[in-house]
């Protein structure tokens, strides 16, 4: 194998690579990247065998060839260099990068059919879309995988909309968009892949096209290929969360003032071991009091709000409050009923973005 490819290219490629390839003890082959030239095109290919990763460029190629081997070390070494091309060649098992040499791995044990064909083909989208929809609901998914069922972002495709939903059980958000979807179909994508997908797709100008094979998700944009497995186990029924529900109380806030406050309460709240992130919210007239206090330190807040129905108090998590609220761009509207019953929050009247957030026990 022979080829010339531009530095920066290969150092973006490479980078994109070392976010989805793992150490395997069990199949170290699986940890390579494999690089395929052939007649003008040099093709890479990795997985961790819940994702797959293919990407084809056009080049200056020398020789045909195929080689395996773990970029992490190359990548910081090819980040060094001034020149604007980089030459690659393999020889016997030794892979060669401008001056330098890596080993390469057997590739006799390599998966091979990693390219699934697209069987059904659901949506397309912008990149800007997708990512900015990913990351105003990823922040509420459960963060563990010893809870399969929710770490992960469902995503349902309709005709007139795709919504994504995510919760952690504490919490629930809800983003509804209105892009158009060719077929009617819901898929949990796993925490994981949503974060190497928004890393993928951050800078991208090329629409993508979203579509399925059986129990995986496959997105393809220009020369490239991601596909990831889906969680199969039963997502929580949040229809009935979100539907349905009327609230006795209504404060409405300035977005910026709000999120001073927040921010300000949570620097403390944060550092208190018996209540982590929790503090008392009181509802009075026509101001929001917000206090907290740790071994450290006290703090409170006021906000001028806007309120309809009686004065009342609760305790919530900051730091979840904080964390749809910064997605925001208006006025924030909260709406409950009592303090042991779940909250509302939402941005203006847009009931295409809500939050569900249960509330703390209240401390006296």
């Amino acid at each position: 194998m022979n080829f010339n490819i531009r530095r920066n290219e290969l150092v973006e490629i490479f980078s994109e690579f070392i976010n989805i390839l793992k150490d395997n003890p069990i199949k170290p082959i699986i940890s390579g990247l494999k690089i395929e030239s052939n007649n003008g095109k040099v093709t890479f290919t990795g997985t961790n065998l819940d994702i797959n990763y293919i990407k084809t460029i056009y080049c200056e190629t020398i020789e045909d060839g195929v080689v395996i081997f773990k970029p992490n070390l190359a990548l910081e070494y090819i980040k060094l260099l001034d020149d604007e091309t980089i030459n690659l060649s393999s020889k016997n098992d030794i892979l060669s990068i401008h001056l330098a040499e890596f080993t390469l791995l057997y590739n006799d044990n390599f998966p091979e059919n990693l390219k699934l064909p697209l069987v059904d083909e659901i949506a397309k989208i912008s990149p800007q879309e997708l990512y900015k929809s990913f990351e105003r609901t990823k922040f509420s998914v459960a963060p563990s995988t010893e809870n399969l069922a929710i770490n992960c972002i469902r995503t349902l495709f309709r005709e007139d909309r795709i919504s994504f939903v995510s919760t952690d059980s504490y919490r629930l958000t809800y983003l509804k968009t209105d892009n158009n979807s060719l077929l009617e179909k819901d898929f949990s994508i796993p925490l994981e892949s949503v974060n190497i997908l928004c890393k993928l797709i951050k800078d991208l100008n090329e629409d993508i096209t979203i579509g399925s094979n059986g129990e995986n998700l496959i997105f393809l944009w220009k020369n490239t290929y991601f596909l990831t497995k889906v969680t199969t186990l039963p997502f929580p029924n949040f229809d009935a969360i979100l539907c349905g529900n009327s609230f006795s109380k209504e404060m409405e806030f300035n977005y910026n003032d709000f999120k001073s406050a927040l921010k300000k309460v949570l620097t403390v709240a944060r550092t208190s071991n018996e209540s982590k992130n929790g503090a008392i919210l009181e509802f009075k007239g026509k101001k929001l009091s917000i206090s907290a206090s740790s071994g450290k330190a006290k703090i409170n807040q006021k906000v001028d709000m806007i309120k309809n129905g009686d004065d009342f108090k609760c305790s919530l998590n900051i730091k979840f409050l904080f964390e749809f609220v910064e997605n925001l761009n208006n006025n924030v509207f909260i709406k409950g009923n009592t303090s042991s019953a779940m909250f509302e929050i939402t941005e203006g009247d847009n009931s295409s973005y809500k939050y569900i957030l249960m509330p703390l026990a209240l401390r006296d």
